[in-house]
């Protein structure tokens, strides 16, 4: 019985989810999953779940740790079922792939789900604010409690100077330090070294604080490491991306 009020409870949420003008969701059904964060429908659009990104599972290039995990519990939860899409401020991203929030069939947001078992990491691509509170909440809690990536060696913080040392590349926590701000034509720039900068986009400054606020404090920043010859710059799009280690975000 209570499961059967359980399961009534979530076709509700479902239905509401779907006809409610104010969300401009519509309905689809999940043909199969790529990696934890991308989906295929039957009508063959790529679904790319907003402000959330998870490791990368074996193509190209070897796996990377946790993307296996975010793929198996994505597939058990959307593949060949239908699943409500609430579109951002952004219908399309740069590969051509669809933009949406994800909600299940009992009313969940798949987005907010992975956050909060560790198998994914915030990614916000300003204007998609949408639910960033929750999404927020839903990762602090996974990392507070160590779940998923947070407790993998791969996705400690690492020292500048070690990711100097090692390249790395792509999604990294980096403790630094900067005294310094350099403005271009398209960035401004928070001098770490003369190696390495956080690099963020002008038309993103109006979601930050004022710059100066994280200069001389601790930082862990949370974002994309690229080279160019033997500077490393990391890029942030969001105030989450960027934390002043005696304070919270």
């Amino acid at each position: 019985m209570q499961n059967a009020v359980l399961k009534i409870a979530g076709l509700l949420c479902w239905v509401m989810l779907v006809f409610c003008g104010s969300l401009q969701a519509e309905s689809a059904r999940v043909k199969y999953v790529i990696d934890g964060d991308t989906v295929v429908l039957e009508d063959s659009r790529h679904i790319r779940l907003l402000a959330i990104s998870t490791p990368e599972v074996a193509g190209k290039r070897p796996a990377e740790p946790g993307g296996d995990a975010a793929k198996r519990w994505l597939k058990t939860q959307v593949e060949g079922k239908r699943v409500s899409l609430v579109a951002g401020q952004q219908e399309y991203d740069k590969y051509g792939r669809s933009l949406f929030y994800l909600f299940d069939s009992q009313g969940r947001l798949i987005n907010e789900q992975l956050l909060a078992k560790g198998l994914a990491v915030l990614s916000i691509h300003p204007p998609n604010l949408k639910y960033l509170p929750r999404l927020q909440v839903a990762q602090r809690r996974a990392e507070s409690q160590r779940l998923g990536v947070w407790r993998l060696s791969a996705y400690q913080p690492m020292k500048l100077a070690q990711l100097i040392i090692s390249k790395a590349k792509g999604w990294r926590r980096v403790v630094v330090t900067s005294e310094t701000i350099v403005e271009s034509r398209k960035f401004v720039r928070l001098i770490l070294s003369p190696e390495a900068d956080i690099r963020i986009s002008k038309k993103n400054l109006q979601y930050f604080p004022e710059l100066e606020t994280y200069l001389h404090h601790e930082l862990e920043v949370r974002g994309w490491a690229s080279w160019r010859e033997e500077r490393v710059s990391i890029l942030v799009r969001h105030p989450s991306e960027l934390i002043i280690k005696d304070s919270h975000y």
